[in-house]
């Protein structure tokens, strides 16, 4: 029998699931091989621990970097491992940020772990038990490397100076990233706050324990009788569930899903009352698993979860696309000229210039497609980039404002542009640069700045209207599956909606796969032969295309400062992948208000 081993990978797993735990030793396939979004937080996490070792080895030059410390069967990777002669410093590196040095901030006011920290911190105990026992006797001192939002530096060039580098080994299969700059200055004008945690440590310590002999005792096959969980919050999205995957472990959870109705995992918003989760509790026992068997009592949440979810489970039962009349009504309110925009921003843990702060939004890019009448014939594209080292956001807003204007109404899929504008006006005018008519013209956009107090800023009246809202209270189609995503929602209109394979503006998105189906326009972007990038990305391999944000984000950081931004070729090359990307997002909102306005036959 496999003698298992339980890392803090594992540990951190097992707590949140033992099944997962057991397919992951199982080497079962999962959908996180191929996460993007995950991949690319991850590598906010190498950026953050380059920063933290060159301000360690400053500090102390004999300081060790991801050290291995084992037990018997327990062993855990170590971030920061400094020895001393009477103690040892552990330190465990994270790209979450802090307001402030206080480790009081990690705990609720009833002094228990507060819930977004304790995977953090229960990953740092683990680590500390498994150094006690490698270490008898020796005093392991726990800190938490973490990023101050609120600190700004005055250095130039801090992520510029921070190099990838693709050294992996049998315990790290990711890219290492390593800080090339000046170390001193560095360390005298950093963003990160080192806290010492040793007494939350010693009260995780005992459940630590616990819970890894276990998990030991789980893999060893121990508990026989263990039932899963099942909790729809963790197994909506869990990895290991997927119609293509083999082993499917979520099946084995599970059981087979249904065939004649989407699971009633995929319910908008889940089971959040009482009532509702004793009625998932009641279904699942009973082994039904339809999303079209919730009762009525389930599916009308109230607020606005209702409509969406009355309209998912209407569509399910139907097998038809639905669309309320009060939609054309919702339509016919907008002002024109009306402008589709939309933004690629970057937020990362490291300050791109001097002066900015960790996690300051940077508004690189927009898209925007202009109507000018109902009846017009003519779609107007504009778009801008930022292609320099410099501080976008003020051109940013400049350049928006020449399309835009003053008038008309502004549309966008989801909050997302309205913080950014929000945030990028903050930013304006704590730099001094938002004068009185810049001023106007956001209120007019986003509504007033909120004074000191108040919970919420006035929108009436506004200029921006948010497509998605409109979609998730008036429309639903059965291919969407609950999910009001641009891409999920074009992906179902335009399968179906040959009306618009055909228009001038939206013809050049028109391709089909090998079965005669139209693709979607996305899946287009990485078909194109002009748009594959050979080694866009440091540490990548083979041809990548610009499909989604986090794409967007990692290019336009490849352009500005990856090793080959003195290459015109390949900067061009980048700018056009996001110019198309962009616009094909705006473009969406655009095909997308067309199939809404157009009197269709439903089957």
């Amino acid at each position: 029998m496999t003698k298992h081993h339980l890392t803090k990978s594992n540990f951190k797993l097992g707590v949140e699931c033992k099944q997962k735990l057991r397919y992951y030793k199982s080497k079962y396939p999962s959908r996180l091989q191929d996460n993007d979004m995950l991949e690319f937080f991850a590598e906010g996490g190498f950026m953050v621990e380059a920063i933290a070792h060159a301000v360690m080895l400053h500090a102390n030059p004999s300081a060790e970097f991801e050290i291995t410390v084992k037990h018997d069967r327990y062993q855990a990777r170590v971030d920061g491992w400094e020895r001393f002669p009477s103690y040892a410093v552990l330190t465990e590196i994270k790209a979450t940020s802090v307001e402030s040095a206080d480790p009081m901030q990690f705990l609720t006011k009833g002094g228990e772990v507060n819930s977004g920290w304790r995977p953090y911190l229960l990953d740092i105990t683990f680590q500390v038990m498994v150094a006690r026992l490698a270490h008898p006797g020796l005093d392991i001192r726990p800190r938490l490397c973490v990023v101050n939002k609120t600190k700004p530096t005055n250095l130039e060039g801090i992520y510029a100076n921070i190099n990838v580098v693709d050294d992996k080994d049998a315990d790290r299969d990711k890219p290492r990233a390593v800080f090339t700059g000046d170390r001193a200055a560095l360390a005298a004008d950093h963003f990160l706050e080192f806290i010492d945690v040793s007494a939350i440590v010693e009260q995780l310590m005992g459940e630590v324990v616990e819970s890894s002999a276990d998990l030991l005792d789980f893999l060893d096959g121990k508990h026989a009788g263990y039932v899963p969980e099942r909790a729809p919050s963790l197994c909506r999205n869990c990895e290991f569930r997927g119609d293509t995957l083999a082993p499917n472990g979520f099946a084995e959870c599970w059981g087979p899903s249904p065939v004649d109705s989407p699971h009633f995992l995929e319910i908008h918003q889940g089971y959040r009352s009482k009532e509702q989760k004793s009625v998932f509790q009641q279904m699942m026992v009973n082994g039904n698993y339809r999303l079209v068997d919730l009762p009525d009592s389930v599916v009308d949440a109230g607020g606005s979860w209702g409509p969406p979810r009355r309209n998912q489970v209407r569509v399910a039962r139907e097998g038809k696309e639905f669309q309320d009349p009060q939609l054309i009504a919702e339509l016919a309110k907008v002002t024109y000229p009306i402008h589709f925009i939309d933004f690629e921003a970057s937020r990362i843990p490291v300050p791109y210039l001097a002066g900015m702060k960790p996690y300051e939004q940077v508004a690189f890019q927009f898209s925007c497609h202009t109507l000018q009448s109902p009846d017009a014939t003519e779609l107007h594209h504009s778009q801008w980039l930022n292609l320099r080292d410099v501080y976008p956001n003020d051109e940013f807003v400049r350049e928006l404002r020449k399309v835009v204007g003053e008038t008309g109404t502004v549309l966008v899929w989801s909050h997302y542009e309205k913080s950014t504008l929000r945030g990028v006006r903050r930013q304006l005018r704590e730099r001094g640069v938002l004068d009185p008519s810049l001023a106007r013209w956001f209120e007019g956009l986003v509504g007033r700045e909120a004074v000191e107090g108040e919970d919420e800023v006035p929108s009436e009246g506004l200029r921006v209207l948010d497509m998605l809202q409109l979609s998730k209270r008036y429309f639903c189609h059965p291919d969407m599956n609950g999910s009001h995503s641009i891409k999920r929602v074009l992906d179902s209109i335009w399968a179906t909606g040959d009306f618009l394979w055909s228009h001038p503006w939206f013809a050049k998105y028109y391709q089909v796969d090998d079965a005669g189906r139209p693709r979607d326009p996305y899946t287009t972007l990485a078909m194109d032969s002009d748009l594959q990038l050979n080694d866009t990305i440091e540490g990548d391999n083979g041809g990548e295309a610009v499909t989604d944000g986090v794409g967007a984000m990692r290019a336009y950081q490849e352009l500005i400062y990856g090793r080959r931004r003195g290459d015109e070729a390949h900067r061009t090359q980048l700018a056009e992948a996001l110019y198309r990307y962009c616009g094909l997002d705006t473009a969406a909102m655009v095909m997308i208000w067309r199939y809404w306005l157009t009197e269709r036959v439903t089957p």
